[in-house]
């Protein structure tokens, strides 16, 4: 089927013109969890993974994705005549290099402009600009091969209460205005879905895994124009949003409203996230001079909690807590017990405990459940009748999260199901002090996440390991378990970690054939106290979750490892105790038991 799409594509760039056709997978809204709508990639290449670029030439069909999805790629790609070309990490722009190398001078190459970013866009035409070369925006180029294409997602718009979300709707806008004034600006374009909802205090569920609405927000000096499907609101959202004057138009007027405006005032846009038509269409209506390229402000906003952000996210991790103790003590009896358990039903058997929980919304992702070698893969798809039976020895590796109407979880268990090889335990060992170190780091005030990933890789590189992904991510309130601006990574990016940035902590060793081994806390950035060097800033663990000790070779970790793992484990334990019944708490007690110092 996917050689028959790109025979069909071929003949369709042949009439076009094009010598290139590229697909980077995005929506209109840069987001990284993709409505089927715009599943571009993934139609034209059969590739499921989150993050990839898709090149079709005549002679030539290729898949671009970082090391996070190799495996995976190399399994989805078979048979279809497509090659991987394996980037560093995401943010490699080796195809643009590609296709500058490669392209015939005079040639031509499409992009579905609603679908790339303008900064990507605009990469691409400098890199073409010595064969010649230009760049054509076709929206939508692959909708005349894609007959069941997904209509747009329908729904319901509900609203995020100022209790959960500390900060009122009027308020943000009020900020972001007085900001604008700041940056000599009247205007700003808002593109991305997680700004939007944190903007104006709404969710929906358009979009799977993250509450957002599919939308386009316009702020002036007076009003809001939030662009999306009338049908989707209900009279009492209405009502709320009109209150603090935002006006919902249609989400297909966008384009038509921001071209009538032919606007002399100032507009602010991020380049980085806007579509390259949408940005087109802007710098047309309001003059290139008016067109101030740069970083919104709300980005850095959300990523900063509020107090009542920081105890919902608390509060959140200790319903978590709850259900990872009931699910782990339920695994390990099952399989002890000799019962048929796949990764599937584990999965499953997680989802029924969160759903019963109080305040539950939806799970933060899809669930990794890895047994064995497929932990391997670090974005491991479990998928029932193929997946593995839970056996009883070696890792089990879950990864999962969920949205509680105060806080978003993340959290990654590699446990043991039975007897160890010495390999996996050393590996054990090594991620867990991986993890421990960058979470009991001190750093300066100001201090970028790129600065202190390598703390995380110390005891890995040490003993000759590494891992292919970013060490910590941000987490979204109740929006996008993945958000920026922070990160902890290789990668480097000036962002400076601030006090109520939370951030998972999550690093990982992978044994292609063996096994997968992955430890995971999220991290909150918090004051550490000031003296005559400056101000310094440290991590408070949110995670509720125990850390299985049995594995451990103890003898490669260090008195200061042990006694926070100590001390974390006992905290979990009184912490979840109240909230157990009496085989739990008898359980947990022995999972939590400390570990000798020596």
């Amino acid at each position: 089927m996917i050689k028959e799409r790109i025979d069909a594509l071929r003949r369709r760039m042949s009439e076009w013109g094009w010598d290139a056709a590229v697909t980077v997978g995005e929506d209109p809204h840069n987001s990284e969890y993709t409505p089927k709508r715009w599943c571009q990639r993934e139609f034209i290449s059969g590739f499921t993974g989150s993050a990839g670029v898709v090149i079709i030439t005549a002679s030539h069909a290729g898949l671009w994705t970082d090391s996070r999805y190799w495996i995976q790629a190399a399994r989805e790609l078979e048979g279809s005549g497509m090659e991987l070309h394996k980037m560093v990490s995401v943010e490699d722009k080796d195809w643009i290099t590609w296709i500058a190398d490669n392209i015939s001078p005079g040639g031509k190459v499409g992009i579905d402009g609603l679908c790339m970013s303008m900064n990507e866009a605009l990469q691409l035409e400098k890199a073409l600009v010595g064969k010649s070369a230009s760049v054509i925006s076709k929206p939508d180029y692959l909708e005349a091969l894609w007959p069941d294409r997904a209509l747009l997602p329908q729904g319901k718009v509900w609203l995020h209460d100022d209790r959960y979300a500390g900060r009122s709707r009027a308020d943000k806008i009020s900020w972001l205005r007085g900001e604008l004034e700041g940056m000599d600006c009247r205007y700003m374009f808002l593109n991305c879905l997680d700004q939007i909802a944190w903007l104006l205090n709404i969710r929906s569920d358009d979009v799977e895994y993250c509450p957002f609405v599919i939308s386009f927000a316009l702020v002036g000096p007076e009003c809001v124009w939030l662009f999306a499907e009338n049908s989707k609101f209900g009279a009492d959202v209405m009502s709320a949003l009109e209150k603090d004057n935002v006006k919902v138009m249609p989400y297909s007027e966008c384009g038509k409203f921001v071209g009538s405006l032919k606007a002399s005032d100032r507009i602010l846009i991020d380049a980085g996230s806007l579509n390259y038509e949408t940005g087109r269409a802007i710098a047309d209506s309001f003059g290139r001079e008016n067109t101030v390229q740069g970083d919104s402000p709300v980005e850095v906003a959300k990523s900063v909690k509020n107090e009542v952000e920081r105890d919902g996210f608390r509060k959140a991790y200790v319903q978590d807590g709850i259900v990872q103790t009931r699910f782990f003590k339920w695994l390990e009896e099952e399989v002890k017990s000799g019962h048929r358990v796949t990764e599937s039903d584990a999965a499953d058997r997680l989802h029924e405990l969160r759903a019963a929980m109080p305040d539950f919304l939806d799970e933060s992702f899809e669930t990794i459940s890895a047994y064995g070698r497929n932990a391997a893969l670090p974005h491991y798809t479990t998928v029932r009748g193929k997946d593995a039976l839970i056996e009883p020895h070696g890792l089990y590796l879950n990864d999962s999260g969920a949205h509680y109407r105060y806080g978003t979880t993340d959290i990654t268990r590699t446990v043991p199901m039975g007897p160890l090889t010495d390999l996996e335990r050393e590996d054990y060992t090594l991620d867990m002090m991986a993890m421990i170190d960058l979470a009991m780091a001190v750093f300066p005030e100001g201090t970028p996440g790129c600065r202190i990933d390598a703390i995380a890789r110390r005891p890995l590189w040490q003993n000759m390991r590494n891992f292919g992904h970013g060490t910590g991510h941000g987490v979204g309130n109740v929006l996008s378990v993945h958000e920026g601006p922070q990160s902890i990574r290789q990668n480097l990016k000036n962002q400076p970690l601030l006090p109520g940035m939370i951030t998972s902590d999550e690093p990982g060793i992978y044994r292609e054939g063996y096994h997968g081994i992955r430890h995971e806390n999220m991290i909150m950035c918090v004051p550490a106290g000031e003296n005559e060097f400056g101000r310094w800033l440290s991590f408070e663990t949110l995670t509720m979750t125990y850390l299985d000790t049995s594995p451990l070779l103890v003898k490669l970790m260090d008195r200061r490892e042990l006694e926070w793992l100590n001390d974390f484990n006992k905290r979990v334990f009184d912490t979840l105790k109240p909230y157990l019944n009496e085989d739990e708490v008898e359980w947990l007690d022995a999972k939590t038991a400390a570990v000798s110092v020596g």
